[in-house]
């Protein structure tokens, strides 16, 4: 199970590098940049998820809003 866990994640490490790389070739590096950036959001949801650990209060604000943020640069 760890290995698979372990596997899933290079994986998706590589795959993000990869749409990273063919966001700046399609000009939107931009929406990438952000996206890219909320890598402790995703941590935060995976612990959640896969570790059962509870989202406090202010986690959950900063969720909302990193959600938020990603959404206005993306729309304007």
């Amino acid at each position: 199970r760890l290995l698979m866990l372990v596997l899933l994640s290079g994986a998706l490490d590589v795959a993000g590098n990869a749409f990273f790389v063919l966001a700046g070739q399609a000009g939107r590096l931009d929406v990438a940049a952000i996206l890219s950036s909320l890598y402790p959001a995703s941590t935060v949801l995976l612990a959640s998820v896969l570790l059962r650990e509870k989202i406090h209060s202010w986690q959950g604000v900063g969720l909302v809003f990193a959600a938020a943020a990603v959404t206005l640069v993306a729309v304007g």
